[in-house]
């Protein structure tokens, strides 16, 4: 589900009484502007009509101001025919009177449209055209310059946070609101200081930083209370729940999201309760409470269509489509999830189609369909990596180009240098003519300064050669575990021999953190990192000294092992699943240390699998212990799965078995080795306070053996 879109979707929304009109006088013609283009966000017409009064009253053609608000207005009312005329008349505008900030205005106009139609990448591009524009005008650190569109310019930033965002990107989406928060400081304009202390809020508990988090949403509730603004007041709440939720606080989120509504219902604001509706079917879906849910999204939906909101009914689709799954009317749940996952892939949010998959898929879990939300598992793997290799390539795309100015500054001081010394030596030259004397050493002085050149020179060229080689090995490292990545591995592979006849040879073993996002959702990003950390000492503990331990994204983690008998392979699984899950996870916080309990999936195998010995390449391998991994978790989690045998005679055989792993588990083509993990028993182990990480499910019906006691099972299913 999308959660808290109210927010992301109120960036342009104003200050409104219960009629629609503003709570305050504003003075000057382009504060009044703004007020009436802040009210449009819920009072287009009334807005529209506002504005052509103001126009008159001032007797003036209409100017890029006015064009640029009646375009902003339509736009934000999802009006594209209307809002594109006033973009077109911008643009000659432009033409006419040689005015670039014209131009940038068209673009940001054309934005707002893009961004109401779900367009993110291209509202973006254009967002981050007007800026250039925009900025050039508007020093910053200091008060908006005669000429300085401080008000277009914060618009056209917050477009590009909430790019940012949904793009995962968040440090990025935090140097776009910083800059807006100073903009907003510098013109005093206490609106939208509020406004961008709220996201700042919400991008910091993004991060984990729970305490700044905490302290920026209190100065934004008492800015926007300042204000006396009920639809402030409603924004400042929103953020309040967003932090509240990303704090595992739920009760807080749920509370302060209806405090929100209320407020909204209070200034009279249609379009904002309707948003605000779109968060509270969020809420109800996460708290079991499918029909509320369902009911809050009905509701929602025809005030959204309205204006033509389609991110809007888009989240709401969204949450009905799980809705509908929570009150078992599956098929219906999947056909909503469709068009959300078709409008996602049109917009470009990789992000939001990752969680997309995760939520439904999730849901489908719990309501039984098995194959469907295996389905989506595998689907949102994919994305995720997807969406980490891309931040990984803007990452080292960012090194490179710092590093090659690096280069070209040094190729500069070089040049200088040797320049100066050729200075040196014509001057010499011309001492040379007047005073023999001084010729020997002069000469011997140039021999020195040449030497001294070259030896600089080789030592330049060797620092970086260094460079490069460290950047490399920095390419193939986690930063956060210090582990090998993904690319360390290809780079092994294709230095073995496992692409020829005989296949990849060796054993495979595959780790996924249990319930992983309960961690992030109810501790904070913080913790996650630090339980990812102490995973990776684990199995590094576990493993031999020769065996590759590789984080393969997110939570999850590859062992390469060489060759191992099955009774080793067997015991090597054991010994990770106990040293995971054997002790708690210290999480270190200012009010006190907490306890959590965190378990593993494992699955796992060793190449060629036998009786039959078939040849496989190391990517057939990899996926034939994901398969493992699957069930793993299909059984309970906490468990260690491993293929014993595949009755698959050649190649052919073993695609066929690999096409319908499950079904080939239940006719006994294969056959599997199931090893149980410590029990994690927070209650008598943890300290006070601690949480458990993993939640402990039945393994197979009617399973003898205790679920408290590590058991061992070949299966048949």
């Amino acid at each position: 589900m999308k959660r808290w879109v109210a927010l992301a979707l109120l960036a342009g929304a104003g200050a409104v009484g219960a009629s629609g009109l503003a709570t305050h006088q504003p003075g000057s013609f382009d504060d009044r502007l703004d007020l009436l283009v802040r009210n449009g966000y819920d009072h287009p017409a009334e807005s529209v009509r506002g504005i052509a009064q103001l126009q008159a009253a001032s007797h003036e053609p209409a100017s890029r101001s006015v064009l640029q608000a009646l375009g902003i207005v339509h736009g934000q009312a999802g009006r594209a025919v209307e809002a594109g005329e006033h973009a077109e008349r911008l643009l000659a505008l432009s033409r006419e009177q040689q005015d670039p900030v014209a131009a940038a205005s068209s673009n940001l106009v054309r934005a707002v449209v893009a961004e109401t139609a779900g367009q993110l990448d291209v509202a973006a591009a254009l967002a981050q055209s007007a800026v250039t524009v925009f900025a050039s005008a508007c020093p910053r650190g200091v008060s908006p310059a005669p000429g300085c569109d401080y008000r277009a310019l914060w618009r056209s930033l917050q477009l590009l946070e909430r790019r940012a965002m949904s793009l995962g990107q968040v440090q990025a989406a935090q140097g776009h609101a910083q800059a807006a928060l100073e903009l907003a400081d510098a013109a005093g304009d206490t609106w939208r200081k509020a406004s961008t202390l709220g996201s700042l809020a919400y991008i910091a508990a993004r991060s984990g930083q729970a305490d700044v988090a905490l302290r920026t949403i209190a100065q934004a509730k008492r800015m926007a209370a300042s204000l006396q603004d009920p639809v402030a007041l409603a924004r400042a709440k929103l953020n309040e729940a967003r932090v509240a939720d990303l704090r595992g606080d739920a009760d807080l989120g749920l509370r302060a999201t209806e405090e929100a509504h209320a407020l909204a219902q209070k200034a009279g604001a249609r379009r904002l309760q309707a948003l605000l509706l779109v968060n509270l079917s969020d809420s109800y879906v996460r708290r079991q409470r499918p029909a509320d849910a369902l009911r809050a999204a009905h509701a929602a939906l025809p005030t959204v269509r309205e204006f033509n909101d389609l991110r809007a009914e888009r989240s709401l689709v969204n949450n009905a489509g799980l809705a509908k799954i929570g009150l078992n009317r599956i098929a219906e749940g999947k056909q909503d999830m469709q068009r959300v996952l078709d409008d996602r892939v049109r917009s470009g949010a990789i992000a939001d189609q990752a969680q997309t998959l995760r939520e439904f898929g999730e849901a489908l879990a719990v309501a039984g369909d098995s194959r469907g939300a295996l389905e989506l598992y595998h689907r949102e793997r994919q994305l995720s990596r997807d969406l980490m290799q891309r931040n990984r390539d803007i990452v080292l795309k960012e090194m490179q180009t710092r590093y090659d100015a690096e280069a070209k500054q040094r190729s500069i001081d070089l040049v200088r240098s040797d320049n100066a010394l050729k200075t040196a030596a014509l001057a010499n030259r011309a001492l040379m003519q007047r005073i023999w004397l001084l010729v020997a050493a002069v000469l011997a002085l140039s021999v020195v300064l040449a030497v001294l050149l070259v030896r600089r020179v080789r030592e330049t060229q060797r620092k970086l050669l260094a460079s490069h080689t460290l950047l490399r090995v920095a390419s193939e490292r986690d930063p956060l575990t210090n582990l090998a990545n993904r690319r360390h591995f290809h780079a092994v592979m294709q230095a073995s021999p496992a692409g020829g006849a005989a296949g990849f040879g060796g054993t495979l073993l595959l780790i996924d953190i249990d319930h992983f996002k309960h961690i992030n959702d109810g501790h904070g990003h913080a913790a996650g990192d630090v339980v990812l950390v102490e995973v990776a000492r684990r199995l590094n503990e576990a493993v031999r000294g020769d065996d590759l331990v590789v984080r393969w994204g997110g939570e999850e983690f590859l062992v390469l092992a060489g060759r191992l008998a099955t009774e080793q392979a067997d015991q090597l699984a054991a010994r990770i699943l106990a040293s995971v899950g054997g002790k708690p996870v210290r999480i270190s916080r200012e009010t006190g240390d907490t306890a959590l309990w965190v378990t593993a999936s494992i699955g796992y195998a060793g190449f060629p699998l036998p009786p039959y010995s078939v040849p496989v390449q190391w990517e057939q391998a990899i996926n034939l212990a994901d398969m493992a991994l699957y069930t793993a978790k299909s059984q309970g989690r906490n468990c260690a799965v491993g293929i014993v045998d595949v009755q698959a005679a050649d190649a052919e055989g073993l695609r066929a078995l690999e096409a319908d792993f499950e079904r080939a588990w239940s006719e006994g083509r294969v056959r599997l080795r199931v090893d149980r993990g410590p029990s994690a028993n927070p209650a008598a182990t943890a300290a006070p306070g601690a949480a458990a990480a993993s939640v402990v499910h039945p393994i197979i019906p009617n399973n003898p053996s205790s679920p408290n006691n590590p058991t061992t099972e070949e299966t048949h299913r």
